[in-house]
C-alpha cells in the first residue's frame, strides 16, 4: 500500500445499442455488478483501463488474501468509478440518486430508487467536474478545467509507462510493493494528481451508498460494523403516535446544567456569575 495510506486507511453490448441507459437504476446496479470483469470494457474505460484501475483501488484499500477483509475489488470500486466518469450518457445523469431514506431497515418506499434530474446549474457544474472544460466558454469562467475523464484516461496511461520503465510490465502485472512505490512517488507531480482524484473517489465508492455502483453487498459498511442507514423502519403513523415511555427525560443536575450553558432551553439570558464557584470541591478565592 502507499506510504501514509492504512488499511483502516449484456453491459457493453446493451450500450452500444443505447438500451442501458433507459434501464431503472437498480436493474443497473445489478446488472454492473454481475456483467463486468476482467478484460472487459466499462461503460467509459477500455478493459485495460478498467482492469488498471482495479490493480489501482486494491492497493488503497486491498482486501483477500493481502486482508481478511472485503476490499476495492469486493466491493466493485472501479466499476462504480468508471459509471460515474460515464454519468452523462444516462438520463437522468447518474448523479444524485435521491433520498433520504432507502427502504433497507423496512420501510416501503424507497427513495433512492431513481436518479433525479439535475437543474442547469448542476448540470453544469458536474459537467465540468467530470468532462472538464473543454475549451467551452460557458465552462471556463473560472478559467480551464481538467475533468475527471481526462485526470483518469491520462493517469492510467502515465502508470503504464512509469511501470514499463521501471519493471518492464504493465502496472496491473507488478507486484504489489511495486505497486505500491509507484503510486507514493510524491516527485511526479502528474502522477500524484491522478493519486489524488483516484483515492477520493476509492473512498466514496467503498463507503458510500451502493445506489452509485460501489460499496457492493454493503461490504464496506460490514467490515466497519457501521449498520448503514437503519431509518425510517417502516412503522406506522399509529405506531409512531403512540408514546412510550420516557427515558431521555432530563432533570436534576443536568437541567440545571445544559440551562446554564444553553440558555436558550429557558428563553432566559444567559448569567454573567461563575456559577461553578458554588460548587461542592470548587474552590473560591
Amino acid at each position: 500500500m502507499p506510504a501514509g495510506i492504512g488499511r483502516r486507511a449484456f453491459v457493453k453490448a446493451a450500450g452500444a445499442l443505447g438500451l442501458l441507459a433507459l434501464l431503472p437504476p437498480r436493474r443497473l446496479e445489478a446488472l454492473g455488478a454481475s456483467a463486468l470483469g476482467p478484460g472487459q470494457d466499462g461503460r467509459f474505460l477500455t478493459a485495460h483501463e478498467l482492469d488498471t484501475l482495479r490493480a489501482v483501488t486494491a492497493r488503497f484499500v486491498p482486501g483477500p488474501p493481502d486482508d481478511p477483509d472485503p476490499g476495492a475489488l469486493e466491493a466493485g470500486v472501479a466499476e462504480a468509478i468508471d459509471l460515474l466518469l460515464a454519468a452523462f450518457t444516462f438520463e437522468p445523469p447518474l448523479i444524485h440518486a435521491g433520498g433520504p431514506f432507502s427502504d433497507r431497515a423496512g420501510a416501503t418506499h424507497d427513495d433512492f430508487a431513481d436518479f433525479v434530474p439535475l437543474d442547469a446549474h448542476a448540470e453544469l457544474g458536474w459537467r465540468i467536474r467530470i468532462e472538464g472544460s473543454l475549451g467551452i466558454p460557458q465552462r471556463e469562467f473560472a478559467g480551464p478545467v481538467t475533468g475527471l475523464q481526462d485526470i483518469y484516461r491520462s493517469g492510467l496511461a502515465h502508470l503504464d509507462d512509469r511501470s514499463q520503465q521501471a519493471y518492464g510490465v504493465d502496472f496491473k502485472d507488478a507486484p504489489g510493493p511495486a505497486q505500491d512505490l509507484l503510486l507514493s512517488d510524491q516527485t511526479d507531480g502528474d502522477l500524484q494528481t491522478f493519486v489524488g482524484a483516484a483515492l477520493a473517489n476509492t473512498l466514496e465508492a467503498m463507503y458510500g451508498p451502493p445506489e452509485y455502483g460501489g460499496n457492493r453487498d454493503l461490504v464496506g459498511w460490514g467490515y466497519t460494523r457501521w449498520p448503514g442507514d437503519l431509518q425510517p423502519r417502516g412503522s406506522t403513523d399509529a405506531e409512531v403516535s403512540t408514546a412510550g415511555p420516557d427515558t431521555g427525560a432530563i432533570t436534576g443536575a443536568l437541567l440545571d446544567d445544559l440551562q446554564r450553558f444553553l440558555p436558550g432551553l429557558t428563553g432566559q439570558r444567559a448569567s454573567r456569575t461563575q456559577f461553578w464557584l458554588g460548587r461542592a470541591g470548587i474552590a473560591q478565592g
